[in-house]
């Protein structure tokens, strides 16, 4: 049986590897279907299209779209969607503009503070897409030597109790979900244990989402069984991923990782 994994990133957004080299990757590992499920944008997914049926792995069409919910930061995937269709595009659109914004405003800060970053070098670090984020920050501020690692970069400079801290402008969730239908895709809450709270995936299952990332490859055994009583206790679909992004432990995960057979059955029931 050959390997799922309904959950990657490439260096179209905060992965190392690019289209190619993910697929190579796949391809050792002997994975059959993948979605490429970058954040905010479909042009990883596009550029693997080709290479992928060269390889004959099936893409399933992805994107992991960033949302808020109550202030909090809610991630949803979007599978089967029409990459072509005009509503979705312009709502990513949206997002990576807020972001480039949010991050260069977050330099503007930095360097009120006597925090001098060198914008190219963050943006070269950033991925084919300048997919820009705290994380690139954060290097950026241990690489010029002020500071020792990511926590104390996110302490005294990129948390959000920081001067430097500027807050996300994201769409609802509820408005997500709408788009998602809208293009004819499937929506799924992408690693629910983030949120930290049930309450806030009953509020999103109200909304209308179509399932839950149940099988996430980060996760013990125990908060599978908890996401999956929920999933079918409220008849959402389940799938699982890797959230493979290239760094650390990430590529011994994503080579042996493999979500059940069971969610591309699930997956598939829900296509519009």
């Amino acid at each position: 049986m050959k390997k799922i994994d309904l959950h990657i990133h490439t260096n179209f957004s905060d992965g190392i590897y690019s289209p190619r080299e993910v697929l190579e990757l796949a391809k050792e590992s002997d994975h059959g279907v993948i979605a490429i499920t970058d954040h905010d944008n479909l042009d990883g997914y596009r550029n693997a299209i080709e290479i992928a049926k060269e390889m004959d792995i099936e893409l399933i069409p992805g994107v992991e779209i960033s949302c808020l919910h109550k202030g909090k930061d809610v991630h949803i995937l979007a599978y089967y969607i029409d990459t072509e269709n005009k509503e979705i595009n312009e709502a990513l659109s949206v997002i990576y503009d807020n972001r480039f914004h949010r991050a260069n405003s977050m330099i503007e800060k930095l360097k009120e503070q006597g925090v001098s970053l060198d914008r190219e070098q963050i943006y070269a670090r950033a991925g084919e897409n300048n997919y820009l984020g705290r994380p690139h920050l954060a290097w950026a501020l241990i690489e010029n030597g002020f500071c020792k690692n990511k926590y104390e970069a996110f302490e005294k400079y990129l948390g959000e109790h920081c001067y430097a801290y500027v807050p996300k402008a994201a769409p609802s969730v509820e408005a997500i979900i709408k788009v998602i239908r809208n293009a004819g895709g499937v929506s799924v809450l992408a690693h629910p244990y983030t949120l930290g709270n049930d309450d806030y995936i009953y509020d999103i299952i109200k909304f209308g989402i179509d399932g839950m990332e149940v099988f996430y490859a980060k996760c013990n055994d125990q908060t599978v069984l908890h996401y999956n009583e929920i999933a079918q206790n409220n008849m959402l679909i389940r799938t699982g991923g890797s959230d493979f992004h290239g760094e650390g432990l990430d590529l011994d995960i994503f080579k042996n990782y493999s979500a059940p057979e069971i969610v591309l059955e699930e997956l598939r029931s829900k296509i519009r």
